[in-house]
């Protein structure tokens, strides 16, 4: 009982004070349907498909919005860059910590048919057993998580623009 009357307080607390999510930002500029693509890297075109799922769930979790074909605004990304580094080893010299790094470029056409571009970059940390490698669906979560985070990072980029 204890946890939902703090739970209902906080809700009060953060509804009086004018909060409101980014998403509420971000849809007065996309609105609720937007039209997703992802330009494909021929150099690493894996990279591609993961950044088109990452952007797909984040058009539904963090723009809080449908992904259809002819939606009303346009979010088409590039990947720049993805790197894989070794943070940490373990005392006989294998690695065990891991930081995978990607950075994207969006262009968004809004409602207002104008265009903008925004870059935004995201990691992602994951460690392993020690003497054991790095899987391909390991390496596949960790890029999808580091392109989750660009494109939130993205998405605080358009919401400062929505409350202006």
């Amino acid at each position: 009982m204890g946890n939902k009357l703090a739970l209902s307080f906080l809700f009060f607390i953060l509804m009086g004070c004018g909060y409101k999510p980014s998403s509420n930002y971000t849809s007065s500029i996309l609105g609720n349907s937007i039209e997703t693509e992802v330009d494909i890297d021929i150099k690493n075109p894996t990279d591609s498909v993961f950044l088109k799922d990452a952007l797909n769930e984040a058009v539904l979790s963090v723009f809080n919005a449908k992904v259809k074909k002819d939606g009303k605004s346009k979010l088409k990304l590039e990947v720049l860059s993805t790197s894989l580094n070794v943070l940490d080893y373990d005392s006989n010299g294998y690695p065990i910590l891991y930081r995978t790094n990607a950075s994207i470029k969006a262009y968004i056409t809004d409602l207002n048919n104008s265009l903008n571009s925004y870059t935004g970059s995201g990691s992602y940390d994951f460690s392993i057993d020690s003497n054991s490698i790095i899987s391909d669906t390991l390496r596949d979560n960790a890029i999808k998580e580091a392109f989750l985070k660009a494109l939130q990072e993205i998405e605080f980029k358009i919401a400062t623009r929505g409350m202006k």
